[in-house]
C-alpha cells in the first residue's frame, strides 16, 4: 500500500496568501483569516500542505509546465490536439501571449506567495512537537527555493518575492536575478541542513534533505551552464551530486528493472527523491495516464486522447536492445475490454506513444483521477548531473563516466569509455542518454537550454536565440508596468 501526504484541509487553504498583489491575488473562500490561523502547529502544517498543493494544480506540474518543458523537445509532440499553444510549444513558434506563460507564472507565484505567508508568520505559531518549527521552515524554504527554480529557468528575468517584501504591489523584474539566484541557494542550503534524510508512513512524500541537497545541484548546474555562464559552479553541482549519490542514509539506488520505477504500487522505491504527490479516487489524482494514453486504442478501461506523444525519429533513436524500450515506449497490449485484440506499435497503432504513465491496475473514478507520481527528480537524474558536471570540470573522466555508465548497465547497454570522447561529444552524449532515460518527466527544454543544444538538436523548426528563454507574460506586462519584457521578445 503506497503512502503519501494527505492533503487536507484545502477547501480552507487557498486563502492563506495575505499579499494583494494583482499578478499573485488569490481569492478568498470563507471567513478563516492570517489573523485567526497561523497559531498551533496543526496550522502550520495545513499552511505547508497548501504551498506543496500548489504543484498539483493544472496550471503547474500537473499539466502545463511540464507540457512546456517536453514539447519543444525532439521526443514529444502534441499531436494537433487541443489547444493552438501546444502546437506553437511543438514548433517554436510561440510568442508573449502564448497560453501557458502566464499559467506557469502566476501559480508559481502562487506557490512562493504561500510559502513568505508562511514564513511572516511562523515566528508566532507555538510548536508543542521538538524540531517541529525548523521541519516546516525547511520544507516551507525547499519548495519556495524550487519554484523559484522553475521560474528563473523558464522565464530568467523575475520578480524576487519574500516574506520581507510581500505587500510590494508591482514588484520589478530588472537587475534583481542575483539576488533571485541567491534566495534559492540560501533556501536550498537552509532545507539540506535542518530537514530529516527520510520519511515513513504517511509522511512519505515530504521533501528531505536529500531532495535539498539534489535540487541544490541542479541549481548549481543550471548557474553553471546557459545562460548564466557561471562557470566555477560546474565544481560545486559535481561536489553536491557526488555527496548525495554517496550518502548512505538517504538509501538512494537505481531500481534493478526500469519498469518497476513507474510503478503506483513503488512509488516511494530506492530511485524515489522527490515527487508532486497524487492519489486516485481521492479527488488528488491527475490525467496523464489519459493525456498519453492512445485514443480508440482500447488500452484502458477510461480511453485515451493521444495528445502527449512520441515523436518517430525518436522512437527509432533508442536500440531495439535497450531494456528502457518496453516501459517507455507502448510495443504491444491486448485490448482492455477485448482481450481477444492485440495491439502493436508499428501496426494497428499509428503512431508511438509513451508507457511509462500507464497503469492499467490504477484505475480512476475520471479521466483525471489516476495516481502515478509525477517525478521532479530522481536518482538516475541524480546520476546523470554528476556526469554532466564532472565533465565540464574534468572533462570526460573515469569519474565523469560514473553516473551515465550507472544508467547504461541497467538498460542493458555497453559502457562508455574515456577514450572515446571529447568534453564536446560527451557533453552531446550526457544530452541524449538523459533523453532516453527522463524522456516525458520534464528536463528536456532545460536540458538543452543548459548545455547550449537546442539549435543543434532541433532540426525540423527554426530555433532562434530567443527561443532559449520564454517570454514575460503579456498579461501581467499588461498589469504590472515595471515588469520588463525579455530583450529578444522586445
Amino acid at each position: 500500500m503506497k503512502t503519501k501526504i494527505i492533503y487536507l484541509l484545502i477547501a480552507t487553504i487557498f486563502l492563506l496568501n495575505s499579499c494583494h498583489d494583482s499578478f499573485l491575488e488569490e481569492k478568498v473562500y470563507s471567513n478563516i483569516t492570517p489573523l485567526n490561523f497561523y497559531k498551533t502547529e496543526q496550522d502550520a502544517q495545513a499552511a505547508l500542505i497548501s504551498v506543496y498543493n500548489a504543484m498539483q494544480s493544472s496550471s503547474l506540474l500537473k499539466r502545463q509546465a511540464l507540457l512546456a518543458a517536453e514539447f519543444p523537445s525532439e521526443a514529444t509532440w502534441p499531436n494537433f490536439s487541443g489547444e493552438a499553444w501546444r502546437t506553437e510549444m511543438d514548433e517554436y513558434t510561440w510568442s508573449p501571449s502564448s497560453g501557458p506563460f502566464y499559467d506557469i507564472w502566476a501559480q508559481l507565484y502562487v506557490m512562493v506567495n504561500r510559502a513568505n505567508t508562511l514564513l511572516s508568520r511562523i515566528d508566532g505559531i507555538e510548536f508543542t512537537t521538538n524540531g517541529a518549527k525548523e521541519q516546516v521552515t525547511g520544507e516551507t524554504r525547499f519548495l519556495r527555493g524550487l519554484a523559484y527554480l522553475y521560474l528563473v529557468r523558464f522565464f530568467e528575468n523575475v520578480p524576487l518575492k519574500t516574506e520581507l517584501n510581500m505587500d510590494e504591489l508591482e514588484p520589478t523584474n530588472e537587475n534583481v536575478s542575483d539576488g533571485v539566484w541567491k534566495l534559492i541557494f540560501e533556501d536550498l542550503e537552509f532545507a539540506k541542513n535542518n530537514l530529516k534524510p527520510k520519511y515513513d508512513g504517511a509522511n512519505v512524500g515530504r521533501a528531505t534533505s536529500g531532495a535539498a541537497q539534489t535540487i541544490l545541484a541542479k541549481a548549481y548546474l543550471t548557474y553553471a551552464g546557459k545562460p548564466w555562464n557561471k562557470a566555477e559552479y560546474w565544481a560545486k553541482a559535481s561536489q553536491e551530486a557526488k555527496s548525495t549519490i554517496d550518502n548512505a542514509t538517504y538509501g538512494y539506488n537505481l531500481e534493478v528493472d526500469y519498469e518497476d520505477v513507474f510503478s503506483v504500487n513503488n512509488e516511494h522505491g530506492p530511485e524515489y527523491i522527490f515527487s508532486v504527490e497524487y492519489i486516485s479516487n481521492k479527488n488528488v489524482g491527475w490525467d496523464l495516464q489519459t493525456f498519453s494514453g492512445i485514443r480508440n486504442g482500447d488500452q484502458q478501461k477510461l480511453g485515451g486522447w493521444s495528445s502527449f506523444v512520441v515523436e518517430k525519429e525518436f522512437f527509432e533513436s533508442m536500440s531495439v536492445s535497450d531494456k528502457r524500450r518496453p516501459k517507455t515506449f507502448v510495443l504491444s497490449y491486448q485490448g482492455y475490454n477485448d482481450p481477444s485484440v492485440t495491439w502493436t506499435y508499428p501496426g494497428n497503432i499509428s503512431i508511438p506513444h509513451y508507457n511509462k504513465y500507464q497503469d492499467r491496475d490504477d484505475v480512476g473514478a475520471r479521466t483525471s483521477d489516476y495516481g502515478l507520481n509525477f517525478y521532479i527528480t530522481r536518482f538516475s537524474d541524480l546520476l546523470l548531473m554528476h556526469s554532466e558536471a564532472e565533465n565540464e570540470v574534468n572533462g570526460p573522466t573515469a569519474n565523469a563516466l560514473y553516473g551515465i555508465n550507472r544508467v547504461r548497465e541497467r538498460a542493458g547497454l555497453t559502457l562508455l569509455k574515456t577514450t572515446d570522447f571529447t568534453k564536446e561529444t560527451f557533453r552531446e552524449a550526457i544530452y541524449q542518454e538523459r533523453l532516453w532515460e527522463l524522456c516525458a518527466e520534464g528536463h528536456a527544454w532545460f536540458d538543452m537550454k543548459r548545455m547550449d543544444l537546442m539549435k543543434k538538436r532541433i532540426t525540423k523548426f527554426t530555433v532562434e536565440d530567443k527561443h532559449y528563454v520564454f517570454p514575460i507574460p503579456q498579461n501581467e506586462l499588461d498589469a504590472n508596468p515595471n515588469l520588463i519584457q525579455n530583450n529578444l521578445y522586445k
